[in-house]
């Protein structure tokens, strides 16, 4: 008998890299980006299909897909502000908290 097992291990991802594997993880989903919840696993799979986590090679599959789950129960979506975001809004939440934090001016209070 075959029982595969999910270890719990906790893996660190730089921000500076999560803007780019938002977006490969939104252009591989394509059109469906905009309607599918951004998850942990997004992420972290598309780190691994990226080989910024070596030491989960041994994951990809054949087809190229990452045989690795985030949520055992389900992928908990990643909310910003009490709200669900899409891959598409993820990424535009990301993009647009880079381009202020270029050293874009901030808006002057009224």
């Amino acid at each position: 008998m075959q029982v595969k097992v999910y270890v719990p291990t906790v893996v660190e991802i730089p921000n500076a890299y999560v803007p780019a594997l938002a977006r490969r993880a939104s252009e591989t989903i394509g059109d469906k980006a905009s309607d599918v919840s951004a998850t942990r696993g997004h992420l972290v799979r598309q780190a691994v299909q990226d080989g910024l986590l070596r030491q989960f090679d041994d994951l990809i599959c054949e087809d190229g897909s990452v045989d690795l789950v985030c949520d055992p129960a389900t992928e908990t979506p990643l909310e910003l502000q009490n709200k669900t975001l899409s891959l598409s809004e993820l990424l535009n939440a990301l993009q647009s908290n880079r381009e202020w934090g270029e050293g874009n001016p901030k808006p002057k209070a009224a």
